[in-house]
């Protein structure tokens, strides 16, 4: 029995196709000629296009006459296709049967090297083992039979080793923050991310801290600031009264005359009304501050607005 399969596919003599050629042209000269040098005229178009559709058509049988040929010479190559394709067939059988014998060995040795492997990772891993589990570790190609055994024992202790290293990284360097630090650390073993999850923490607390102390100094603010009591309309209509009391008894004569005099006098004597200006002050009030200060500037007269 041999170990070579040689197929000996011998060039084919392939015959000269045989056809009417010199039938076919001559038929096809003399129709041509009909057609050759024919002139169209507008009112003549509609023939012109039937004349097209006709050679046309016979482009297409000469045509067709060339598919059949090759169909004709392309039979005996299928057939060889169908026949090799059948033992490929048998071939691919053969070795599939075989492949599953070889990959279950493989996958076998691949098992035992894995069970070695967590043997180590057991004495390796210690009070770690609920937090960081052996296929979490595990790099599939310490498997491989090219990867030295003793290779991956090392590697695997090296790895546990990084781990419980990181860990005590956190405890001592992320204060309050150790727990959200290690969940984040296990997502993917990055110590680098359990450090920006610390350092996000801070800044977040950071910024509370400073919103508090803005809190605290507006409240003690407001406290300190002025209590004004605005008096209440009783008061304001007695002050009123008291005061055209005043300004009319400035004009009675003791015997209860009316001077016109004295009213001349103070008529031409008061100063004219000084322009206003604007001031712009601020004033810290409460609700009910701003309802009697409102009345107040009404009674005045004041223009006020607020400042944007």
């Amino acid at each position: 029995m041999t170990n070579e399969l040689t197929v000996r596919a011998q060039n084919p003599v392939i015959p000269a196709m045989s056809w009417n050629k010199d039938e076919v042209q001559q038929n096809l000269d003399e129709m041509l000629a009909a057609y050759t040098g024919r002139v169209y005229t507008p009112e003549s178009i509609k023939g012109a296009k039937d004349d097209r559709a006709k050679i046309n058509n016979w482009d297409k049988q000469l045509g067709a006459a060339v598919t059949a040929a090759r169909k004709l010479y392309l039979k005996p190559l299928e057939d060889f296709q169908a026949d090799i394709k059948v033992m490929r067939e048998q071939c691919k059988k053969v070795s599939g049967a075989i492949d599953e014998q070889v990959k279950a060995v493989e996958q076998a040795e691949k098992d035992e090297k894995a069970s070695t492997l967590k043997l180590v990772y057991r004495d390796c891993i210690g009070e770690l083992e609920p937090l960081i589990p052996f296929d979490r570790l595990l790099d599939t190609r310490w498997l491989n039979k090219t990867f030295d055994l003793a290779e991956a024992k090392k590697t695997l202790c090296k790895a546990i080793e990084g781990v419980r290293s990181d860990l005590d990284f956190i405890r001592e360097n992320c204060g309050e923050d150790v727990e959200p630090c290690t969940t984040e650390y296990l997502r993917n073993l990055s110590v680098n991310e359990a450090v920006r999850e610390h350092t996000r923490r801070e800044k977040s607390r950071a910024a509370q801290r400073e919103a508090e102390v803005a809190r605290e100094a507006a409240e003690r603010a407001r406290m300190s600031a002025p209590v004004i009591v605005p008096p209440t309309a009783e008061e304001r209509e007695m002050r009123a009264q008291a005061a055209a009391a005043t300004q009319a008894a400035a004009f009675i004569t003791p015997d209860g005359r009316l001077d016109i005099e004295a009213m001349q006098t103070m008529a031409a004597a008061q100063p004219s009304a000084p322009a206003r200006k604007k001031y712009y002050f601020w004033v810290e009030f409460s609700p009910e501050d701003i309802k009697w200060f409102r009345q107040a500037a009404k009674e005045r007269g004041f223009r006020f607005g607020s400042i944007e």
